[in-house]
């Protein structure tokens, strides 16, 4: 196992992926019940969610207004993970090490390596929640905190040039924490934030089993309904990442590759099959520099590209005809900003491609010799209303949006499903927040539109 090599080699990345799904397979038991505890904890302490007046020294520190005894337990530094019982032994009190050593005395006892070793890497989403869950449960603490490690440490002399990421601690208030959560309200609430979670506290594909696993520890007049709206794992069968502009755009309009980076290539059968037997592409535009796509174009607008929307006719070959003519782009309009950003684009785009032929994982490597992974789209979304919704669609379109239901578009009443969404700036510099692909099979129309927040 190289996971401690640095920077981490091609080879084992999928190693860093399973490292990351074996630390949240081993906190499933944990996840919910530790957010019960840290619910409670901040409700007691007046809703305070931070730590204050942290003393590295004497382990010490206000929630609110309550003294707490610290147990350091580790810190992230360049994004790996260094266990407080690996740091000089004067850096804390050794008092203060006793959560730790007992988790590592628990990796000891059940084979698990990560709990015993410093310096695997601790920068995917869910890494940070099993750590917490862990942490306070094994231990039996009422609750966790962070504090920047750079602070923690300011004291030292030297102090650490390894500052990066935080420090996490189990806390203990030195008066009994009371539950003053009712319980049906506090089971709710730990659902909705193991459902919903994002972003780096995202548990992804754990994220039905937590809540389940969660539920399964409660009396079962306090059980509710797993979500339904948790984000759906489903993706096409067959998915080509990065493919070949000839691949994607007619010869008919070879001016196209000038203006759009191809981004994936998918069946839409496996998906749905009444969506047809064709496949489907998700291209990112490199405009607007600035505004919105189309915005200073209006004169050669068309009944399908207007302002923020642009559509694709699905031909017989499998490749896009776009239903606009070539003076719909602006281009760099000679303004040497514009142009050096859409240059900044092409190569961040070139590097996530050529990245991803090397690795065979989307995204790319951080500063600190990581892989960041790339974000996959969102197949079937739910189609919800958003800023995009402000810029009316093109005419020949309609659209009904309502608070109650999905976003309605149609082509000759015929209703567009919603096929993927994904972020601009995951596949490189620039991009919309959401950028939405909608497909009509009966024309064979792909549309675009794209959310910024």
């Amino acid at each position: 196992m190289t996971l401690y090599d640095n920077p981490l080699p091609v080879a084992d990345y999928p190693a860093y992926l399973a490292l990351r799904d074996d630390m949240l397979a081993a906190a499933l038991p944990y996840l919910g019940l530790a957010q019960e505890r840290q619910k409670q904890l901040q409700r007691w302490a007046n809703d305070s969610k931070y730590l204050s007046d942290v003393e590295r020294s004497t382990a010490t520190a206000l929630l609110g207004k309550h003294p707490c005894r610290l147990q350091y337990i580790g810190r992230s530094e360049n994004n790996r993970w260094r266990w407080a019982w690996d740091d000089p032994a004067d850096y804390y009190p050794p008092e203060a090490l006793r959560d730790a050593l007992r988790l590592k005395q628990y990796g000891e006892a059940h084979n698990i390596e990560w709990l015993t070793r410093s310096g695997w890497p601790a920068d995917l989403p869910g890494q940070y929640q099993a750590l917490c869950a862990l942490a306070v449960m094994l231990n039996d603490a009422p609750g966790h905190g962070f504090e920047n490690p750079a602070y923690l440490l300011r004291d030292l002399n030297p102090p650490p040039d390894k500052g990066i990421g935080r420090m996490l601690m189990t806390v203990y208030p030195e008066a009994a924490v009371t539950h003053n959560i009712p319980r049906p309200d506090l089971v709710p609430r730990v659902v909705n934030d193991l459902a919903y979670a994002y972003g780096p506290n995202s548990l992804g594909a754990a994220t039905r089993p937590a809540i389940e696993a969660y539920l399964a520890t409660l009396p079962s007049q306090e059980r509710i309904p797993v979500p339904a709206d948790i984000r759906s794992e489903r993706r096409p069968a067959h998915i080509d990442y990065f493919p070949d502009s000839a691949t994607v755009f007619t010869t008919a309009q070879p001016w196209l590759a000038d203006h759009f980076l191809p981004l994936a290539t998918f069946d839409l059968a496996s998906l749905d099959p009444a969506l047809g037997d064709v496949r489907l592409h998700l291209v990112k535009p490199l405009e607007p520099y600035e505004g919105y796509i189309g915005m200073e174009t209006t004169a050669v607008h068309t009944d399908y590209c207007g302002t923020n929307w642009i559509a694709f006719h699905l031909e017989d070959d499998g490749t896009y005809r776009f239903l606009a003519d070539q003076n719909y782009f602006l281009g760099d309009n000679d303004d040497p900003e514009a142009e050096a950003y859409f240059t900044e684009m092409r190569d961040s785009y070139a590097a996530r491609k050529q990245h991803y032929r090397d690795s065979g994982f989307l995204g790319d490597v951080d500063d600190t010799g990581l892989p960041c992974f790339g974000e996959e789209p969102e197949y079937l979304p739910y189609l919800g209303g958003g800023n995009w919704t402000s810029e009316a669609p093109p005419p020949a379109f309609t659209m009904k949006d309502s608070a109650d239901s999905a976003v309605d578009i149609r082509y000759q009443n015929h209703r567009f499903t919603c096929i993927a969404m994904t972020a601009g700036y995951d596949w490189g510099e620039g991009g919309a927040d959401t950028m939405i692909l909608l497909y009509e099979p009966v024309n064979r129309i792909a549309l675009m539109t794209f959310d910024y927040t």
